[in-house]
């Protein structure tokens, strides 16, 4: 077989020609179309990120307010429980506030009424028992029992710097009221006089006064100090016991 090195160099030739055709007419378009289209695609990544990006941030910034404002409507919702709930405390701490008022001011009302009913009881039993003994010692009145009640009187009297806590005070005394349920006879007054002297050195003129709500006694009124030797003193001694042993029951 006879090999022609012509035609071989020609077909090497043309092949040369043809890749220098193909890289001149087809290669580098189609090169520089494939490298326009890649920036073309980059271009439009970036901006699919960049869109990507900014709808991310917009959906952070979504999710946020979302936030936001669902963290403000509980924060409302909360707000108003807690007005409404403080505004019910409050209404019924006015109507308790008022209704224990209400109760306090009847039962004051209901307590008034007792004292007022306890000290009426006390006082028509007082005033009872003080008639009563009044009677009785009226009654049983003589001269015998008045000349006794008479010398209590002036043993009270010859007495009287014993009985007063200060007898230095005593002696200053000068005004003297002797009062009786009767009128007292010369004699009478005479041994008040005497009895008065020993005791009151600086006493002047003795007053003597007739006071028949003694009912039977005598009664020696000085600035600072009183003597009592009648029925009246110890009927009202018995009125304030019983009306005391009446309000401890």
């Amino acid at each position: 077989m006879n090999i022609s090195w012509f035609e071989i160099i020609a077909q090497i030739v043309n092949f040369f020609i043809i890749l220098f055709i193909l890289q001149k007419l087809l290669y580098k378009p189609v090169m520089k179309a494939m490298a326009q289209r890649q920036e073309r695609i980059q271009k439009a990544q970036k901006e699919a990120d960049a869109k990507m990006k900014e709808a991310e941030t917009l959906v952070a910034a979504y999710d946020k307010k979302t936030e936001e404002i669902e963290s403000e409507r509980k924060t409302i919702l909360e707000t108003a429980r807690t007005e409404a709930r403080e505004k019910k405390e409050s209404l019924l701490a006015d109507y308790q506030k008022e209704a224990e008022s209400k109760r306090q001011l009847y039962l004051k009302e209901i307590e008034d009424e007792k004292e007022s009913f306890l000290r009426q009881l006390r006082k028509n039993l007082g005033e009872s028992a003080v008639k009563i003994a009044s009677r009785i010692l009226s009654a049983l009145s003589s001269k015998e029992l008045e000349a006794e009640v008479f010398e209590t009187f002036l043993a009270d009297l010859k007495a009287l710097s014993k009985s007063v806590p200060d007898p230095e005070e005593l002696k200053k005394e000068e005004r003297v009221q002797v009062h009786s349920f009767r009128e007292l006879t010369k004699s009478e007054q005479k041994a008040i006089r005497d009895a008065l002297k020993e005791q009151l050195p600086n006493v002047g003129e003795i007053e003597f006064e007739t006071e028949s709500e003694l009912m039977l006694g005598h009664a020696l009124y000085l600035e600072t100090y009183t003597v009592h030797t009648n029925i009246k003193n110890y009927l009202d001694e018995i009125e304030k016991e019983i009306a005391q042993r009446l309000d401890v029951n």
